[in-house]
């Protein structure tokens, strides 16, 4: 990585030189496999922009896996150029590695990647030179994207809420889903402050709101009007006030819950209306979450 001040092209040929013939050890140190591993973890990931599919993403995870494998083997070598490499080849697949886990949503995975990021980072303070800053910048950075696996771990137990959701609706139990769905506003907002990028900040509130909109239906349903009105006054300001710092995408989202509540509040729609968004033969319907 030459964010760590390390060229792997420069120390390349000497890695040939000290190779060892493969071993049967998997926890082997194998010289000459440290760097072909990890350029296979980097051109894996960076295949995913383009194919984002199941199965590219859980090979590109696996690349960086052996690179992250091979270089943690040869982490502990008395040869110092192939220690430096080492720990650069690990940083870097350790990095990959927790990126794409924070692609595919797994937040646990990604969680013990960053920490273990962090202990390969600790290493890396202790072998810079005086005065720079890169580690300290790196380290700020992994506890960034920290934050952002807790905010989602965070949204993903908001989500289990649904199949309760659900039953309730079916059974038009409408008070009670009032309640759940206002619950679930009030723990997409607990996530959303739990974020440091504005952007997701702005997305999480974004499924709170839905949650705001789909509690007044509920409201609304029951014949709860004033209570409905509250929640869809609730969920407008909230769209409005969370645009500014949203994506572009987000944006539109926001506005069309902003257009939703507005029109339910006004009388413009009812709580089945309007279609075909929301519909369900005149039953109350949870809206999909884009």
């Amino acid at each position: 990585m030459r964010r760590l001040g390390l060229t792997f092209s420069l120390l390349f040929p000497l890695l040939l030189a000290a190779a060892a013939s493969a071993s049967a050890d998997p926890d082997a140190c194998r010289p000459a496999f440290v760097i072909p591993y990890a350029e296979q973890c980097s051109y894996a990931y960076k295949t995913i922009k383009k194919d984002s599919s199941t199965e590219n993403v859980q090979a590109a995870y696996a690349a960086c896996g052996r690179a992250q494998n091979e270089a943690g083997n040869c982490l502990a070598s008395k040869t110092h150029d192939l220690h430096v490499v080492s720990l650069a080849a690990l940083y870097r697949s350790v990095s990959q590695q927790a990126d794409i886990a924070l692609f595919a949503g797994q937040y646990n995975v990604a969680e013990a990647l960053l920490r273990e990021k962090l202990g390969v980072l600790d290493i890396a303070s202790r072998e810079s030179p005086p005065g720079d800053t890169t580690v300290d910048t790196e380290r700020a950075a992994a506890k960034r994207d920290l934050a952002e696996t807790a905010a989602g771990e965070c949204t993903e137990r908001a989500l289990l809420l649904a199949a309760a959701e659900r039953g309730l609706a079916h059974a038009h139990k409408y008070v009670d889903l009032e309640k759940l769905l206002a619950r679930k506003y009030d723990e997409y907002t607990i996530c959303a402050k739990q974020t440091v990028v504005p952007e997701h900040k702005a997305y999480v509130e974004y499924l709170g709101i839905v949650a705001l909109e789909e509690s007044g239906r509920a409201a609304q349903a029951a014949g709860q009007t004033d209570n409905a009105t509250k929640l869809f006054t609730a969920c407008s300001e909230g769209a409005k006030r969370a645009i500014p710092y949203a994506s572009e995408q987000t944006k539109k989202y926001l506005t069309t819950v902003t257009t939703l509540c507005d029109g339910r509040m006004n009388g413009k729609w009812h709580f089945d209306q309007p279609q075909p968004l929301d519909a369900d033969d005149g039953k109350f319907k949870p809206l999909s979450l884009p």
